[in-house]
């Protein structure tokens, strides 16, 4: 076998010594597929960002910076980055326009207060003070609990105050506003600190009429493999352009598929009957019954921690996962019959544990073939996960050398070039693969099933085209355990 050099002239004849570099894979460790989330929101105004474009961002303050304090990305960077930690999961935000109508609400106050006390808010789930003396007017009282708001310039919303109302508007123009919510006395023991002789009347948040578009932003998408995309709305205008553009990702000619998450506040009911109108391998809803949190928060939150998880192991289920600064509703967990009748219907479900909201399975909306029959194809999550992980080797693979500059030989040529590819070379290159990175990954199982199935042929019509099918058997995660129990008094006879 003849080495071949590129760069080193062949007839050379005066004394030298040449070293010619090339890079050469040495294993399958590059080809790991790095997570990568597109992070849609809105910006305050007064802030600049080039709309539905990405911008890169790497923490909350950042968000904060480019986008405004209190404006739905910060909210949501504040949820995803709390999830991510130190993992190597990048973000780019895509700052979207305004929607139409801009979402107020109320806090009346009636007093006076017969007697001190701390007056407990919660506005979009995050707890606000204010320190009540006894005699105070009611009008004092309103005008502290709009100090109190504005103060915190984290908060999705901004107080004005007339006589004894407090109103409440919020931070970015749409229908999404009317989601924020506003709570009083969630936490232990908040009730009995109130002020003696004081009311609140809290009026729910609305006039928002309609979220922006997030067609441009999505395709803005372009040539970035976004594993995770975060979708802050979850009306329907909005979700059918999310899995329009997951049909698209999945095409072979663009193959990066990605996993779109919304949040959901709403009732179990309203929740089953929203799921009706969703199948789609591209939206995973994720609930929380009565969180006072924001749908899109929750939504970040979940990507958050999913995403770091995926960053360590694509294939490994997400149940379990503990979602970070997102409150509980104040009803009952739902029983295990009301997860398992949502999960039928491609909804996901949670569970509360000490005040905290975990993942306790994790699905797409997807749940029927266009035949109407019932497909487990895309039914978990993590399946897209681990395909995308798949995609991504394989593409990698073969965009780098030999078969960069390769070409086409066939399985009986006898050669020392490396860039002659014959199929049985791609076939070992693919086995390679699957030995290297997808087996002792966890990624696949039943080795000797995939590698007899591989093949690899040159097209018979495009001579500088090799087809190749590779029949993988992913893993799916471990959900349930049946144990049958037998006990008796005595042995067997």
């Amino acid at each position: 076998m003849s080495i071949d050099f590129a760069l080193v002239p062949g007839g050379a004849l005066a004394s030298a010594v040449f070293i010619e570099q090339a890079y050469k894979r040495a294993g399958v460790g590059g080809l790991k597929i790095p997570q990568r989330v597109a992070l849609l929101g809105q910006f305050n105004s007064g802030k600049t960002p080039t709309a539905n474009q990405p911008l890169a961002i790497t923490s909350a303050d950042e968000a904060a910076s480019y986008f405004g304090n209190g404006s739905m990305l910060h909210l949501m960077a504040k949820a995803l980055f709390a999830g991510i930690g130190s993992s190597g999961v990048k973000v780019d935000a895509f700052p979207l326009g305004d929607g139409t109508g801009t979402a107020t609400g109320t806090i009346g106050v009636a007093g006076p207060a017969s007697g001190a006390g701390i007056i407990t808010l919660y506005i979009a789930g995050k707890r606000i003070t204010v320190a009540v003396a006894s005699s105070d007017a009611a009008s004092a009282i309103a005008t502290a609990i709009g100090a109190a708001i504005n103060a915190n310039l984290d908060l999705p919303v901004s107080a004005t105050v007339a006589d004894t109302t407090v109103t409440l508007t919020c931070r970015w123009v749409g229908l999404s506003g009317n989601q924020i919510t506003i709570k009083q006395d969630l936490g232990s023991g908040e009730s009995t600190a109130e002020p003696a002789g004081v009311t609140l009347t809290l009026g729910t948040m609305a006039s928002g009429s309609a979220d922006p578009s997030i067609a441009t932003a999505l395709a803005n998408l372009g040539t970035t493999f976004y594993t995770w995309v975060v979708c802050p709305y979850n009306a329907d205008a909005s979700l059918d352009l999310l899995e329009t553009a997951g049909v698209a990702r999945i095409d072979p000619a663009v193959k990066k598929p990605f996993a779109g998450v919304v949040g959901y506040t709403g009732t179990r009911a309203d929740y089953l009957t929203w799921l009706g109108d969703r199948n789609s391998p591209w939206t995973t809803s994720f609930p929380v019954e009565g969180s006072p949190n924001h749908p899109a928060e929750i939504a970040a939150a979940v990507v958050g921690v999913c995403s770091r998880s995926a960053d360590s192991d694509p294939a490994r289920p997400f149940r379990t996962l503990t979602i970070s600064g997102i409150l509980p509703g104040t009803g009952a967990d739902w029983t295990w019959a009301q997860k398992d009748a949502v999960e039928q219907a491609g909804g996901s479900a949670y569970f509360t544990s000490n005040g905290a909201v975990g993942i306790h399975d994790l699905l797409t909306t997807y749940v029927t073939n266009t035949l109407g029959a019932v497909d487990e194809s895309w039914r978990y999550t993590e399946t897209i996960i681990n395909v995308q992980a798949k995609i991504y080797s394989l593409d990698q693979l073969f965009l780098s050398a030999p078969f960069d500059r390769a070409v086409v030989v066939d399985d009986a040529a006898i050669t020392s070039k490396e860039y002659a590819v014959s199929p049985k070379r791609v076939k070992a290159f693919v086995i390679g693969l699957i030995d290297g990175l997808w087996i002792p990954e966890g990624w696949s199982k039943e080795r000797d099933t995939i590698v007899a199935g591989i093949q690899a042929e040159i097209d018979s019509v495009n001579p500088g085209r090799i087809n190749v099918l590779v029949p993988d058997i992913i893993t799916t995660g471990l959900r349930i355990m049946a144990v049958k129990y037998q006990w008796s008094f005595a042995a067997a006879a």
